[in-house]
């Protein structure tokens, strides 16, 4: 029963997340439909574990290919330990840390638990969530119903709470269409349509890094699978600069004085500041707001429109707030779930094309951060866990298959 439960969970999650932008708060407990849904799944997987005789299962975290991703969350809870401690605010860290452990958990649960029927549907679901999460882009841009705008220009968002997280989803799924028509060496029309549908809400998201992460995405897809099809790659680049405005948009990106101009220079340097006087521990998980005024008092230089930036920089965050050990032990942990996208594509023969187009959006997903605090927007960061997990279980049971 707790096993069927948790599976209908896995459905729900992919459905509704993607098109739920929930996100509030009860004290320190960040509550939103990833956080709500996951605690749910994550329950009856609990339940299965201890009642219906799923113990055993815990023999798969001993697979090989996730021991040194073990080992780098083992440390992460050693060093979350050590931040609660020196954080200031309490809360903050409490409230950061129920957020990295929903994705543990949630990406271990579905390792144990998932099975062959319950992922290829899990694929299927988010898929479809994610369409019509575009055609509500599309809905917005015809009649104008997105709040943001720049230049007065509309900036899609759809269902994502800003047009750079927008941006960043649509990621996830725009590399499917591509790798398929190129496995097949065959176009077909519905991949044609999705392609044509995610482009467009990717390029009125009006999201500069997301359109460089999706070409340096394909890049290395077109890389991968055929150093010739990298001929296509400018024919991607000729929406950009289609139309009037995201051309101007575009343009921007090769100007070196436009760009050492960005606010998010002084919103990373303010985030470099803050990691070199607290080196080694950081100021405590989920603490960089509550040192940010203090910085801009001290150097009004890196002040920025308004009194409160995130850095725009989930590795800068990460060790500004949990120093050298903390930040480095972050990053080698989003390395190693892209390494198991990568040993997937490598050894699977199923789920080359799943697994391909993963590869995409890590590429583009890790150099997005870069700019922008995705690692930290649970609506979109839980889906690089949830995807993960779901491609290599695939990938496990394929090689039990065969064995």
């Amino acid at each position: 029963m707790f096993k069927r439960l948790f599976n209908i969970s896995i459905y729900v999650f992919v459905i509704l997340v993607p098109i739920l932008p929930l996100k509030i708060k009860l004290g320190f407990l960040p509550l939103s439909a990833d956080f709500i849904i996951a605690s749910i799944l994550i329950f009856f997987g609990l339940c299965y574990l201890l009642f219906e005789g799923g113990l055993k299962e815990l023999y798969n975290l001993k697979d090989k290919g996730l021991r040194k991703l073990n080992l780098f969350i083992g440390l992460f809870v050693f060093l979350n330990i050590i931040s609660f401690f020196i954080a200031p605010n309490k809360g903050a860290a409490i409230s950061e840390s129920l957020r990295f452990f929903e994705y543990v958990f949630l990406f271990y649960f579905i390792v144990l638990l998932a099975d062959k029927r319950t992922i290829k549907r899990a694929f299927m679901l988010f898929f479809a969530s994610m369409v019509v999460a575009a055609l509500y882009g599309v809905i917005q841009f015809i009649f104008g119903l997105s709040p943001y705008t720049v230049n007065r220009n509309i900036r899609l968002n759809s269902t994502f709470v800003n047009p750079n997280y927008w941006g960043a989803a649509v990621n996830i799924v725009i590399f499917y269409p591509i790798v398929d028509m190129i496995k097949e060496r065959k176009i077909k029309i519905y991949n044609v349509l999705f392609l044509a549908l995610f482009l467009f809400n990717l390029l009125f998201s009006l999201n500069r890094s997301s359109w460089l992460a999706f070409l340096l995405g394909l890049f290395v897809i077109l890389l991968i699978e055929n150093k010739k099809f990298i001929a296509i790659l400018p024919a991607f680049i000729l929406p950009l600069i289609a139309h009037p405005f995201t051309r101007k948009r575009f343009i921007t990106l090769l100007s070196i004085e436009k760009i050492t101009k960005d606010a998010r220079f002084k919103l990373w340097k303010t985030a470099y500041l803050m990691f070199k006087e607290h080196f080694a521990l950081g100021v405590g998980h989920g603490n960089y707001r509550y040192f940010y005024d203090d910085y801009i008092k001290r150097f009004p230089e890196l002040f920025v429109r308004k009194d409160l930036w995130s850095p725009h920089n989930s590795f800068l965050k990460m060790f500004a707030e949990m120093g050298i050990f903390g930040g480095l032990n972050f990053m080698f942990i989003y390395i190693m779930l892209f390494y198991l996208v990568i040993v997937v594509y490598n050894k699977t023969r199923e789920y080359k094309v799943i697994a391909l187009s993963l590869i995409g959006f890590w590429v583009s997903y890790l150099f997005q951060n870069n700019f922008n605090n995705l690692m930290f927007i649970p609506q979109l960061n839980v889906f690089a866990w949830l995807l993960t997990a779901l491609l290599y279980k695939a990938y496990v049971l394929e090689a039990e298959e065969e064995f």
